[in-house]
């Protein structure tokens, strides 16, 4: 670890010794990303590598249905149980097809309008 010089000390009016400590502490600390950075970590050779799964080998993670005892659902919540992304149920809501509830700043989607709205997609 590098110290504070003759030249470093003398630059210094003021000497206070925890700005002192506080230089060796960021030294240190440069000195342990240095070798981090030279000596990447190495996963221990024992473990099996992990095969890749392809998009159809990808296990089905079951989604969360629509539970009966909730009034309404967040929209992050809401975009698990139907499956799709935020971006598609924001974009839902802002062309008209699903109506929302604002509190405050929440957002709620009404859990019947939820289901309306899925049932009328069966049915086209």
């Amino acid at each position: 670890m590098r110290g504070l010089g003759e030249f470093q000390l003398a630059q210094m009016k003021h000497r206070d010794r925890r700005v002192a400590e506080m230089c060796q502490h960021l030294r240190a600390a440069v000195d342990l990303y240095e070798q981090i950075a030279s000596a990447p970590f190495r996963t221990p050779e024992a473990e099996a590598p992990v095969a890749k799964l392809t998009q159809q080998q990808q296990p089905i993670t079951p989604r969360a249905d629509l539970a009966a005892d909730k009034l309404a659902y967040s929209i992050k919540e809401a975009s698990v149980a139907v499956g799709i992304g935020k971006t598609k149920l924001y974009k839902l809501i802002r062309n008209g097809h699903l109506k929302t509830i604002r509190i405050g700043q929440r957002r709620l989607l009404r859990a019947d309008m939820l289901k309306a709205w899925l049932a009328s997609l069966a049915s086209e």
